[in-house]
């Protein structure tokens, strides 16, 4: 399904962007594979069939949030009423943004169909965060790489994942129905020294904060951002002190249970001053697992001193985890989007909200980390 806004500019160069929204769905299939692994094909398609033509000039608005784990992503639309609901929960398809040569995707599921009083037609999707946010199990793992372990979470959620190794293994790890699945995503994702979400095919993925790259967008103070806040404030944390537990880095795979007379290598810090935060991480006995997390949060945390949010007209290929620079502001450089939320109707066009957190050596989410906070 499309929607295009007309062009409001009386020569050959319009004045405003025309983004366009495309909505793809089928019935889900009982074919046996994972729950979204049918959508991966429609999410790159933007042409339009009968239906979703039909569809178009029902479309009223468009509310979509996508974030990292443990933050569950969601899609809300709005439909003029015309005839049954073109879809039932269960459902799957993609949602697809563009504008201009950009564009983006987000595979989902219908989830809710709701017929309003005065005929409009609400619907809720979800991705496979929702799925794995929702499901909760125990199982416990010996000797598994970090990467295997996610893998092998969401299958059982029936949930694809191109995760793949992270390493070296961990001795064990024992995933309680105290925590969801996606809870567990996240602690795991964090050990590694990873941040956690679903692409536009729909697929578990992993970032790496610490990567660099070229920034996807660059928005300009008076011409792409329409409002904008930036924050500076004092650390969140200060001195972190990560302790691992066992022996088995020392004695074998059969020293698990023995206690060290001293900590040594299984303890690692980063920061310094106050507050002080002390970090148990029991599923690590590896003195290299357990600095790379201390890094991954110390990271994490010097990143929360500088964050910001943004108010931007178009911009569809934005996503979780991508840097974006600004430009002509009081802090211009390299931000990375912690959080998004996209909205679009026939009034305002396609705008972006975006969480932004400074991006220091190229990568890391201080506002993922203050979510984490809780999980470990």
């Amino acid at each position: 399904m499309d929607l295009d806004l007309p062009s409001l500019a009386g020569g050959t160069q319009p004045a405003i962007l025309r983004p366009s929204v495309t909505l793809e769905f089928s019935a889900a299939s009982s074919d046996g594979g994972g729950l979204l692994g049918a959508v991966s094909d429609a999410a790159s398609a933007l042409g339009l069939t009968g239906a979703a033509a039909a569809l178009a000039d029902r479309l009223i608005s468009l509310r979509l949030v996508r974030s990292l784990a443990p933050e569950v992503d969601s899609a809300e639309f709005l439909l003029l009423p015309e005839g049954a609901p073109p879809f039932a929960p269960g459902d799957t398809g993609s949602i697809a943004l563009a504008a201009a040569d950009a564009s983006a995707a987000f595979a989902c599921r219908i989830e809710a169909v709701e017929q309003r009083g005065h005929g409009l037609l609400r619907a809720l999707a979800g991705n496979g965060g929702r799925i794995l946010a929702q499901s909760r199990l125990s199982r416990s793992y010996a000797n598994q790489d970090a990467g295997a372990i996610i893998g092998d979470l969401a299958q059982q959620a029936g949930v694809e994942s191109s995760v793949g190794s992270l390493g070296g293994s961990l001795p064990r790890y024992v995933a309680d129905d105290r925590r969801s699945l996606y809870e567990h995503v996240a602690v795991l994702a964090a050990s590694a020294g990873r941040l956690a979400g679903f692409d536009d095919d729909g697929r578990l993925a992993l970032l790496d904060d610490t990567a660099t790259g070229e920034a996807v967008a660059t928005f300009t103070l008076g011409v792409d951002i329409l409002d904008m806040r930036l924050t500076d404030r004092l650390p969140h944390a200060g001195a972190l002190q990560v302790d691992g537990a066992g022996a088995a880095d020392a004695g074998g795979g059969e020293a698990w249970a023995w206690l060290r007379k001293q900590v040594g290598p299984l303890r690692a810090a980063s920061g310094e001053g106050a507050p002080q935060r002390r970090l148990p991480a029991p599923w690590l006995t590896a003195p290299q697992a357990i600095a790379e997390l201390a890094g991954a949060r110390g990271r994490a945390n010097a990143r929360q001193q500088r964050f910001g949010r943004l108010l931007v007209q178009g911009a569809p290929q934005l996503r979780p985890g991508a840097l974006v620079a600004l430009k002509d502001t009081p802090a211009d450089g390299q931000w990375m989007i912690t959080r998004l939320e996209q909205r679009f109707d026939a009034r305002h066009g396609l705008t972006a909200r975006l969480d932004i957190a400074e991006a220091r050596g190229g990568g890391g989410l201080g506002g993922l980390a203050s979510a984490l906070g809780g999980l470990l």
